[in-house]
């Protein structure tokens, strides 16, 4: 029988998160007015994704538990690292900026307009893109780990290989296919989606989570906003669902 609370870990809470962030205000130059047009559940958002994020980091942590092959080694410190650096990123970015932005607009007009540089300023500051790219660097390497880490023995050598290719791949789709803020995707960065795949399909086994994991770190490691991160978490709950009952069977 299936561990149910660990398959609600495991898939019904990236699914929470996956909704919750289908949501999320996409936030392009004006950081201030594009912020204070959604300023209530843009803080109440990142509350919950206070929450939402670290759970969704240890499912991937806890998806390789009982497996001590590298690849789930791997997974596992690369999930642990995700945790927090993720958290710290979108808090930081998230209550950080709204509460900036919720003081600022009680300031008289000619005072407000004053702080909304610096609002920005902050929002871009290396602190916040550091840790960002340090969580989805992180969650990437755990997905792509965890597909190695789950597929059979004799076929994790051309996964890991796939993994290794999908990863400096996807990374510079991400940088020279998309917009900072994720929204701008070119049709060529969907492409390189379905070419990692594509690729993981014809080397896998069991195909569907070792597919899926690798989806998620690609979508969810290129933003956690729409459409990349909620499809990421999606994927994510299918691949670990699939591992799940996978694992009861045998």
């Amino acid at each position: 029988m299936a561990n149910w609370p660990r398959l609600i870990l495991l898939s019904v809470v990236p699914l929470l998160v996956a909704v919750a962030n289908a949501t999320h205000p996409i936030i392009h130059s004006a950081v201030y007015d594009g912020i204070f047009r959604h300023l209530d559940w843009w803080i109440n958002l990142h509350l919950l994704n206070l929450v939402g994020f670290p759970l969704v980091g240890f499912a991937c942590y806890f998806l390789t538990q009982g497996s001590y092959s590298p690849a789930a080694i791997v997974s596992r410190i690369a999930g642990a690292i995700f945790i927090p650096f993720y958290a710290a990123f979108d808090s930081l970015a998230g209550i950080g900026t709204g509460t900036l932005v919720r003081q600022v607009s009680r300031l008289p007009p000619n005072q407000s307009a004053t702080f909304e540089p610096v609002i920005a300023a902050y929002w871009h500051s290396e602190t916040i893109m550091t840790l960002a790219i340090i969580g989805s660097i992180a969650w990437t390497i755990a997905t792509l780990s965890a597909a190695v880490a789950l597929t059979v023995r004799n076929r994790r050598r051309w996964v890991a290989a796939v993994s290794v290719v999908a990863f400096f791949v996807s990374g510079w789709a991400r940088t020279n296919l998309m917009s900072p803020d994720g929204s701008n995707i070119a049709p060529a960065w969907w492409f390189v989606l379905f070419g990692i795949g594509a690729a993981m399909f014809l080397v896998a086994k069991p195909r569907t989570p070792a597919v899926l994991l690798a989806l998620a770190g690609v979508l969810f490691g290129a933003a956690h906003t729409m459409p990349t991160g909620p499809l990421g978490l999606i994927c994510f709950s299918g691949g670990a669902a699939f591992a799940e009952f996978s694992r009861s069977r045998e």
